[in-house]
């Protein structure tokens, strides 16, 4: 990924930029997710085979199993899909997800309100980097606008990140300069 591939503020410098080089198919949030999706689909097949006896019920049916089905299946490959066209950036003042699935959708958080960078390593060299510790909902309803809102952004998570460790502390040290920078700034 090149610096064109990604809208820098006036001043911004690149101190690091990649994308996915591994792409899960699945993620910590589905451990939430799937047993859902499975109690959902079973919840809906018992109550319409016993009432199948109007076109509503038989419609009703058709419409809870395609949801269903969706958030077994579709979400994660939504997310999949989505990877292949993320590309990643850290500034010296933010984080930046950029994907393009659909439309080209940019996330960004400022680095100095960000927790520490915190690896989940995965095969190889490569791992998954969140900032703080992410619970079992957080990863469940990241990426797909759960969450969002006035008050509340879903966290950026950078998944499939390629030399992971080099990357975290990279990370770890613009966070750090950063919140200096904010400290000092506060301080005059």
């Amino acid at each position: 990924m090149h610096e064109g591939q990604i809208d820098l503020r006036p001043g911004e410098r690149v101190i690091w930029a990649g994308q996915p080089v591994r792409r899960p198919l699945f993620n910590p949030g589905d451990r939430f997710n799937v047993p859902v999706g499975l109690l959902w689909l079973g919840g809906v097949t018992l109550f319409f085979a016993a009432n199948h006896d109007t076109a509503f019920h038989m419609a009703a049916w058709v419409v809870l199993t395609a949801a269903g089905v969706f958030h077994l299946a579709g979400r994660p490959l939504i997310r999949y899909l989505r990877l292949a066209s993320t590309t990643y950036a850290v500034t010296d003042g933010r984080v930046i997800a950029t994907s393009s699935l659909v439309r080209r959708k940019e996330e960004s958080a400022a680095l100095a309100g960000l927790a520490d960078p915190v690896v989940t390593p995965g095969p190889g060299k490569t791992g998954t980097i969140t900032f703080g510790r992410l619970g079992v909902l957080a990863w469940a309803s990241a990426n797909f606008g759960a969450g969002t809102g006035k008050d509340r952004e879903p966290p950026i998570i950078l998944v499939g990140v390629s030399d992971v460790a080099k990357v975290r502390e990279k990370l770890a040290k613009a966070v750090d300069e950063a919140r200096q920078r904010q400290g000092s700034m506060a301080g005059e």
